[in-house]
This record gives structure tokens, C-alpha cells and sequence, in this order.
């Protein structure tokens, strides 16, 4: 990694670590978190503080995100937040099961909203926080249709995941859905779509619940999902925008 891939690489960090804690982050957490000497991360923390992305606790020690973050992810995710939502609440009260929304961060996803049905036993995800892309429904949907753009190529997936992934991720492709049945939680299973803004995939839509519940209705919750998003404008015919 280059002295500026890892400058970049850092600051991310820092900001990711710190929108995950609501109540601030010491910044001898942050050191914890980047494994980094703290006249280091001291120096990307005032940086940050300087120009508004994060600001410092009264008192406190601690650092939370700062205006300058926050109009960020008022121009990005939250208003794909508010065309995505009424899609997303229409799925959960048609198959009362929890709908999530999912976006790729470099080689990861990470799941930024979700909305639980009135349910005792439902299916509850970690928002805001990095998760591998396999083996998850959504992870394989932006695999298949090339989401992570030069992230993840076809070599990498044969490499890092091994044949069965390839052949899967063709599936997904010709289906135009992925299915996530107890690989990643043995009880939990999921299915998941693309949403696509303007021509390009920038988002995914999954459905999960107790496995015993929702897996017999993976394919009409993916049908389901799909029509509502065509009718959105949020969906197309699948398409492989996979390096190779």
C-alpha cells in the first residue's frame, strides 16, 4: 500500500469508527482501532475536526462525526434513503419480514437502514458497519452485476472464493436475485435484489427471517421486490458489468 493509499486508508477509518458510536470515540479507541501510533491519528483527527467532518465533546474526550459529515450523508444516502423507503415498507408489510438496504463500500457492504415487521421472532442486522460481501445476499447480487466496480473482478472471485462462488454468481446474473439460506446465521435466510439509480446498480434490497418462515417464500419475496422497484424506475433487466 502506497503512503497515500494509506493516508486515505486511515481517515476512512477514522470516520467509519467513529459514525458506528453514536455516544463519541476517544482517540486512544481510534489508536486501538488503526493500530497506529497516536501523534499519528492525533493529526488526521484535528484535520478532520479542523475542516467540520468531526467534532469534539465538551468535556468528554470524545469525538463524534461533524456537520461537514452529516452534509455529506444528507446528499447521498439519505436521499436514497427517501426514494428507496416506501419500496422498502411496502415489502415488509406485504411479507412481514425485515427489509434491509445495503450498499458496497470498496470491497465490502455495509447495510445503512432496515425496517422490522410486528414480529416477536424477527431478523435484526448490525447497520454501519463493514461486512464481506460472501456469503451474503446482497454481497452477491453486487458480485454478479459488478457493483464494486474494479473491486472485485472475476479472477478475484475465483481466487479469494473458489469455483462454487463463480458458478453461483453466474446464477445470480441469469436470476437477477441472490439467496443467502442459513450460510451466514444457520437459522436466518435471506433474498436480495439490485437497485439501480440512473442505469447503474448503487444499492441492494434484501429480505430476511427465521429460516423456517421465509425460506419458502424466497422466490415471490424476490419477484415481489423486483416489480416494485420496476415500477419505481429502480430496477432493468440484469446486466454483467464484471471485469475480467
Amino acid at each position: 500500500m502506497t503512503e497515500g493509499h494509506r493516508t486515505v486508508s486511515r481517515v476512512v477509518r477514522i470516520l467509519e469508527a467513529v459514525a458506528r458510536r453514536h455516544d463519541g470515540v476517544t482517540l486512544m479507541e481510534l489508536c486501538r482501532e488503526l493500530d497506529a501510533p497516536r501523534s499519528s491519528v492525533h493529526g488526521f483527527v484535528r484535520g478532520l475536526v479542523a475542516e467540520g467532518y468531526l467534532e469534539e465533546r465538551d468535556g468528554s474526550g470524545g469525538y463524534v462525526l461533524g456537520v461537514g459529515a452529516h452534509t455529506l450523508l444528507a446528499a447521498s444516502s439519505t436521499s436514497l434513503l427517501e426514494i428507496v423507503r416506501p419500496v422498502m415498507r411496502e415489502l415488509r408489510d406485504q411479507l412481514t419480514e425485515t427489509v434491509t438496504l445495503s450498499v458496497p463500500v470498496g470491497r465490502d457492504i455495509a447495510y445503512v437502514s432496515s425496517l422490522q415487521p410486528d414480529h416477536p421472532i424477527t431478523y435484526s442486522p448490525r447497520l454501519h458497519t463493514r461486512r464481506h460481501p460472501w456469503p451474503t445476499s446482497t454481497g452477491k447480487v453486487f458480485l454478479a452485476f459488478g457493483a464494486f466496480g474494479g473491486e472485485w473482478t472475476n479472477a478475484d472471485i475465483q481466487r479469494e472464493l473458489g469455483p462454487n462462488a463463480v458458478t453461483e454468481v453466474a446464477q445470480v446474473l441469469e436470476d437477477g436475485f441472490a439467496t443467502n439460506i442459513g450460510e451466514s446465521v444457520t437459522d436466518v435466510a435471506a433474498v436480495a435484489v439490485g437497485v439501480e439509480i440512473s442505469g447503474r446498480m448503487v444499492a441492494a434490497l434484501s429480505m430476511g427471517g427465521p429460516r423456517a418462515r421465509i425460506e419458502p417464500r424466497l422466490m415471490d419475496a424476490a419477484s415481489l421486490a423486483n416489480e416494485l422497484l420496476v415500477l419505481k424506475g429502480l430496477s432493468s433487466l440484469p446486466r454483467s458489468t464484471l471485469a475480467p
